[in-house]
């Protein structure tokens, strides 16, 4: 990675987007990439996780820590098992040149990069965090219901006709398992955007779905100028229509869903909490 001094112009200030899956992440990608000067790659299969854990181990494990200790001694001729050319930081160091190397292909260093990602964990995110000291992290948000029953259909599938009983039975254990799933996902990142305030941006899905003045605020938040209003609408336009749309089996049986949904005996109070913090419309 051949940066020089102007990569922190742009380089250096990565913006991450974290969410679940069906909540609008893509359309989300998109409005940042209106903007000139940003660029939000896709997901990538959460590929980084593994070298960010190393890169956790490698400068807070105690061996992993003291690794140059091994090359001192190896250069005054006293052996030690612990011999290698580089210590904890230079580890971690080495891979943050490759994550730049590999995301900022192409890009001018005055190009925010970024991803955004639905399968990295709080402490992968605050590994990339602490990685790059001046980046920002977005958290989007669907309402329970919109993003329960749309994962419950995606891609087309239609596993369960809610009319049967057999089928609404086994249908009730993956609906308890999603909002279980929903509650423990998004009180992890709210936790994690107290934590770090001054550097998470909390987004709704029905503000991106509706348009809002949410998104030239966030773009101020990023600490840039809010793009053309008119490409903005233009993206929101064109956005993807929902699991449900694409699927007969899913049409037929939304009004059960919701039914069961909303039968599903869950912390409310908890969600309200979750959801109100993220400004999730109608909850």
């Amino acid at each position: 990675m051949t940066a020089g001094d102007d990569a922190a112009i742009g380089w250096e200030r990565p913006i991450f987007v974290a969410s679940m899956g069906r909540s609008g992440s893509t359309l989300l990608q998109r409005v940042l990439n209106v903007h000139p000067g940003v660029t939000i790659w896709g997901e990538h299969g959460g590929v980084l996780a593994g070298i960010l854990k190393a890169c956790t181990r490698a400068t807070t494990d105690p061996v992993a820590k003291n690794l140059s200790i091994g090359v001192e001694r190896q250069s005054s001729g006293e052996f030690h098992k612990w011999v290698s050319p580089f210590s904890g930081e230079d580890f971690a160091d080495a891979m943050k040149a490759t994550l730049l190397d590999l995301f900022t292909r192409g890009l001018g260093p005055e190009v925010r990069w970024g991803f955004k990602e639905i399968r990295y964990e709080v402490d992968t995110l605050e590994t990339l965090m602490e990685m790059f000291p001046q980046a920002r992290l977005v958290m989007l948000a669907r309402d329970l219901e919109g993003q329960v029953g749309s994962r419950f259909y995606a891609f087309g599938r239609g596993d369960y006709d809610l009319s049967i009983a057999e089928d609404r039975a086994e249908a009730q254990v993956k609906l308890d398992r999603m909002i279980s799933e929903w509650l423990t996902r998004y009180g992890d990142l709210l936790a994690l955007a107290k934590a770090m305030p001054d550097r998470c941006s909390l987004v709704a899905y029905s503000d991106l779905a509706h348009g809002s003045e949410r998104i030239p605020s966030l773009f101020s938040e990023l600490e840039e100028a809010a793009p053309n209003s008119a490409a903005i609408e233009v993206v929101l336009g064109a956005k993807v229509g929902s699991s449900y749309q694409q699927n007969p089996v899913a049409m037929d049986n939304r009004e059960m869903l919701r039914e069961m949904i909303d039968a599903t005996a869950y912390d409310r109070d908890r969600y309200a909490a979750i959801a109100n913090a993220f400004g999730i419309a109608g909850f």
